[in-house]
């Protein structure tokens, strides 16, 4: 469970929340445009390893912070892959939206860890994704995608609570400075 992650946020200034930010999008951007060299057995997909960003960002910062995160994200991560305002970028775009939403709203009740967050921000995001998919194509078979993308998922969600979880723990431990205020 998540412990003092709470009690230790704290404003400092404008420009070191600047600097945060930028951290945040820049590690998840990167992520999004290498993740896209992993095979994926989905045509189209991706794992999807630079969610672990909104997801530390999600539960430390909080809803806009993670919202801010994932648009940026996806919108520079797919500027450099090439497919910005394609039918892949429309569905990134609306599950992460989806996805940071529904962590935010469950981590809101202090109750579920980051593995479980993971998860319910994995079934959001295919879900929202194949939804999305589904109407751009004028098709509903995208749908018997979901089963595997939401099993592939598990994977990835898996490795996206630890890496969120060291993300915090390596932050927390190291004190570089960088405390960013709670806004939501």
């Amino acid at each position: 469970m998540r412990s003092q992650q709470d009690s230790n946020r704290v404003t400092n200034s404008r420009t070191t929340n600047v600097v945060i930010y930028s951290l945040l999008i820049s590690i998840s951007s990167v992520m999004f445009v290498v993740e896209r060299f992993i095979p994926y057995p989905v045509p189209g997909g991706k794992w999807g390893f630079s969610n672990f960003v909104i997801l530390y960002t999600v539960v430390n910062i909080g809803l806009r912070g993670g919202l801010l995160v994932g648009t940026l994200k996806t919108i520079i991560g797919s500027l450099f892959s090439g497919i910005l305002f394609t039918p892949p970028f429309f569905m990134g775009f609306f599950g992460i939206i989806s996805a940071a939403t529904f962590e935010w709203i469950f981590s809101k009740t202090k109750f579920f860890s980051y593995t479980t967050l993971s998860i319910i921000g994995m079934i959001s995001n295919n879900f929202v994704q194949v939804l999305v998919g589904s109407f751009l194509i004028k098709s509903r078979a995208i749908f018997s995608f979901l089963p595997l993308m939401i099993g592939l998922g598990l994977i990835s969600a898996i490795i996206n609570a630890y890496l969120a979880k060291k993300m915090e723990e390596i932050i927390d431990e190291n004190n570089f400075g960088l405390k960013i205020s709670k806004k939501d």
